[in-house]
């Protein structure tokens, strides 16, 4: 243009200086044109993100009352709708991204973490904290969630889920206020239903289930196993199951009592004493025994061979 003199002299330079700027500027101004947008209309930018404003909301429930999720799957979704139906927040943490991302487009107070890390414990306002739910149905995870969470205050109540009672008393031993085992509370939302089905009163009903899981869900344990039925975990030491141990005549343990059997080293409880086809339940330390009785027993498989011998042959 310059050479072919179309552009006055003057302004030669300042073009070429203007043409170059704005190959210079142009990728800039695409990448931050919102920016420039806003800029040019006098409107202020937004100071945070979405997500950070959503992360500025959740830890914002930390500093006061609620209640923290250690894991967002099934189990804890639910229990998060019932206290939103109740009033209480509560603060989840998971460690599936996918699932955190639907969770907080929905606007669900979750963050992705290891419920064991004590730090990320501290961030979701444990010191705060009314409970704590364990959700995961690994004992495992569970255990090294509690230890985390009684070193940081030993003092706050702790529920833990699990799917059946193989590890109740090491989860218990591990900081938990109470654990609650899926097999059993089903087996008790069916009695439930059975109950009332046979007009029992409701307060008759609450109470016979309020009994039962006061007694830590004892009368549940009294099973009959398979005949070809395995302990899922072989090494675990709640391997409990009832035997019963006919008396037959000659029995060493004819003409004594249970009492005595028990001095013999037998460590099984003694649940009944089936005798002329009337069972009794729960049989004192003196009943004694007569051929014919049958002796319902309850404890771990070894020492059930144990009883069963002793009852036999002394």
């Amino acid at each position: 243009l310059l050479q072919a003199g179309l552009v006055p002299e003057g302004l030669g330079e300042p073009l070429l200086v203007a043409i170059v700027l704005s190959m210079l500027l142009s990728p800039l101004i695409l990448n931050n044109n919102k920016r420039v947008a806003r800029w040019l209309l006098h409107e202020q930018a937004p100071t945070h993100t979405a997500s950070e404003r959503e992360e500025a909301a959740t830890t914002e429930i930390a500093r006061r009352e609620h209640v923290i999720l250690c894991g967002f799957g099934r189990v804890g979704q639910n229990v998060a709708r019932v206290l939103e139906s109740q009033g209480f927040e509560y603060i989840a943490l998971d460690l599936d991204p996918a699932r955190i991302r639907a969770a907080r487009q929905a606007g669900d107070p979750v963050l992705f973490g290891d419920s064991a890390d004590e730090e990320l414990l501290g961030k979701v306002g444990l010191r705060t904290a009314s409970a704590i739910v364990i959700s995961f149905s690994d004992p495992a995870t569970s255990i090294g969630i509690l230890h985390s969470v009684r070193r940081l205050r030993p003092e706050v109540p702790v529920l833990v889920r699990t799917q059946d009672d193989a590890r109740i008393k090491e989860l218990q031993d591990a900081g938990a206020t109470d654990v609650v085992p899926e097999t059993f509370e089903a087996s008790l939302m069916l009695v439930s239903h059975v109950l009332m089905l046979l007009r029992v009163p409701v307060p008759r009903v609450v109470r016979t289930l309020g009994d039962i899981r006061s007694n830590r869900y004892a009368v549940l344990r009294n099973i009959v196993r398979r005949g070809d039925a395995r302990p899922v975990d072989e090494t675990s030491e709640h391997r409990e199951e009832l035997k019963s141990v006919v008396v037959p005549p000659g029995a060493w343990a004819v003409g004594r009592t249970l009492a005595e059997v028990r001095n013999r080293g037998v460590e099984v409880t003694f649940t009944g004493v089936r005798r002329l086809g009337i069972l009794g339940r729960e049989p004192a330390a003196d009943t004694v025994l007569r051929d014919g009785d049958i002796v319902v027993i309850y404890g771990q498989p070894e020492e059930l061979e144990r009883a069963e011998a002793v009852l036999l042959a002394g």
